[in-house]
């Protein structure tokens, strides 16, 4: 029988024990689990406890942690997805997707054709926090070992500084791509040995003519996306599984 899957932080994983706070009401008043049953916990890191239900209450459950085991959910190569800040409600859409996808961490990225605006620091890591618990719940929904990041917003020099030091980084742009000197699936077979890639998106309007400029000057490697136009929220769907067949991850 499949064992039921929870969260917990790292720091709430000791002595042997470990405890449980934001799912216990669920565990208690929805499942109606009971004191012995067999759980697995995961603290978001890449390790998954086997654990047995010791006590159970309203704001806090707690079990004991009879093994420990590697995740054997997460991919061998780790995919960086720098994604163009799109319309309000579609970068939560994008996020799920991607954790589901087995994407290792997301970069919101303020590009020039960006229609929403973040004002000021704070109100980037506001959105970083609630992105966050998107991932958050994408993961314990789909089996993740971790919890991929969602950073603040960053600017497109930074992304682009980011994409520089991964092996493999990959920019979908259809103005651009068919005068790469590669598709999609030649340059995943030519470096058929990197483990980090990267992955920039665009946002409604596109990559600029300046951002597109950048992104040549530091080799970032430019293809297109077939005879359609995907919209900036399909994109990493349509990429990132093509990254993880490659390497044999699907």
């Amino acid at each position: 029988m499949l064992m039921r899957r929870f969260f917990t932080e790292p720091e709430f994983i000791k002595d042997g024990i470990a405890e449980i706070f934001e799912d216990s009401k669920h565990i208690e008043k929805v499942l109606r689990m009971n004191i012995g049953d067999s759980i697995l916990v995961f603290d978001g890191t890449g390790t998954e406890y086997v654990a047995k239900l010791t006590s159970i209450e309203k704001n806090l459950c707690r079990a004991e942690i009879i093994e420990s085991q590697k995740s054997s959910s997460e991919p061998r190569i780790s995919v960086s997805l720098f994604q163009g800040l799109p319309k309000s409600g579609k970068m939560e859409t994008i996020i799920q997707k991607a954790v589901e996808l087995g994407v290792y961490e997301i970069f919101p990225v303020i590009m020039d054709r960006c229609v929403v605006q973040i004002k000021n620091r704070a109100a980037g890591e506001e959105k970083a926090s609630r992105w966050n618990k998107v991932s958050l719940e994408a993961s314990k929904q789909c089996g993740r070992g971790i919890v991929p990041v969602v950073h603040p917003p960053s600017t497109f020099d930074e992304a682009i500084k980011r994409l520089a030091g991964l092996e493999v980084s990959l920019m979908p742009y259809e103005e651009l791509g068919h005068q790469g000197l590669y598709g999609l699936k030649e340059i995943l077979t030519n470096d058929h040995s990197a483990k980090t890639f990267g992955l920039l998106v665009g946002p409604e309007g596109g990559f600029s003519d300046s951002e597109a400029k950048k992104a040549l000057d530091a080799k970032i490697n430019t293809f297109g996306l077939g005879k359609r136009i995907l919209r900036t929220e399909t994109v990493a769907s349509a990429v990132i599984p093509v990254i993880m067949y490659q390497n044999d991850e699907f």
